[in-house]
């Protein structure tokens, strides 16, 4: 079991500060400790979609994100 990270993985991560590793084996690793075990499998999937659609790598769509309130990135440049 892990959470495999991708870009998208790796930047949404990074951006709601669901970890704070400079490589894709450290935000894993800091994911696994903090994702309970019944939702990593999904929680890779969740992320990548919320990556792809909603929190894009150049211009962040935060007027549409559910979690804005709760994001330390919100309305920060890429």
């Amino acid at each position: 079991p892990a959470i495999a990270v991708d870009t998208h993985v790796f930047r949404v991560s990074r951006r709601l500060a669901l970890a704070s590793g400079r490589t894709p084996d450290q935000v894993e690793a800091e994911l696994m400790a903090a994702v309970p075990e019944p939702w990593r499998t999904r929680a890779h999937h969740w992320l990548i979609l919320h990556g792809r659609y909603v929190c894009v790598a150049r211009k962040p769509r935060c007027d549409a994100c559910l979690l804005a309130d709760l994001c330390p990135s919100r309305g920060a440049a890429a």
